[in-house]
């Protein structure tokens, strides 16, 4: 826990998620505020946000804000049937803000390029950084045609993503960004929209190679990769593999045929946001 009360990294962020959307799934909630975000300031919140290793952590950067503005989702949730509703200070609104004004024009997202990683610490932090925001609350993400173009352009990159490399999380962090910019810029049957051509025959592509894991009776595993649980089913293999199939899936067009719709973190679908207004 840092000096203002909320947590620094590591796994109790995943925490946060976990435990949030298990308890959401069964109906039920945390009994508590999560105090650590209830009573931060919009001041300190700016001085997290600015002091997150945007340079050569974007991935841990982006998972603090995923687990922070999930945490922002669970009071607000409670303070809805609370009465009457706690203020919530600006802090939502101070997250949206500074995002929206450090996002980098070039490619609507956050972070530094690495010279031995390439785009992978930018892209899945984007990715763990709009769930829990944008998408989660249903805000429009900035420049989402740029965004395509470097998720389109890491996706070449051969460290992770050619035949044997890529894994359940770069799979997962390269389809969501594709699909929440989708949804946003719009896609014809036909294949018209920004890009929509390139992104669907990704998506075919990376549809087929993740069925083909598919262990009857077990689930799915990590990857084929070194990094990771590994190519043994597993939860965590099944868990994002099911989510992958369901993206790739909609970005196709097809996501009605599998039979089911991703709830808990996995969730398409916004809890919708109402800023406060003064």
């Amino acid at each position: 826990m840092e000096d203002d009360g909320f947590i620094g990294e590591g796994a109790p962020l995943y925490h946060v998620l976990s435990v949030g959307y298990a308890l959401d799934l069964l109906g039920a909630a945390f009994p508590h505020p999560v105090r650590g975000v209830a009573e931060m300031t919009a001041p300190q919140l700016i001085a997290r946000l600015e002091a997150l290793p945007w340079r050569d952590g974007a991935w841990g950067a982006g998972a603090w804000i995923d687990a922070w503005a999930t945490a922002a989702h669970w009071n607000r949730r409670r303070a809805e049937t609370d009465a009457p509703a706690p203020a919530s200070g600006g802090t939502l609104e101070a997250l949206f803000g500074w995002l929206l004004t450090r996002a980098d024009p070039w490619t609507g997202m956050w972070g530094s390029l690495s010279a031995t990683a390439g785009r992978l610490q930018v892209v899945n932090g984007y990715y763990r950084l709009t769930r829990g925001s944008y998408a989660q609350f249903g805000v429009p993400v900035p420049h989402p045609e740029r965004v395509v173009d470097a998720v389109l352009d890491h996706t070449r990159d051969a460290r992770h993503f050619a035949p044997g490399k890529e894994n359940a999380c770069n799979v997962l962090d390269v389809a969501h960004p594709l699909w929440l910019c989708t949804r946003q810029l719009g896609a014809g049957p036909d294949g018209t929209g920004y890009r929509t051509a390139e992104i669907q025959a990704w998506a075919q592509t990376h549809l087929t190679r993740t069925l083909s894991r598919w262990h009857d009776g077990q689930g799915f595993g990590f990857g084929p990769g070194t990094s990771g649980p590994g190519p043994e089913p597993g939860l965590q293999g099944t868990e994002m593999s099911l989510a992958i199939v369901w993206l790739l899936a909609d970005l196709l067009g097809r996501s009605e045929a599998l039979g089911y719709r991703p709830r808990g973190a996995h969730r398409p679908d916004p809890v919708g946001l109402k800023l406060s207004t003064g």
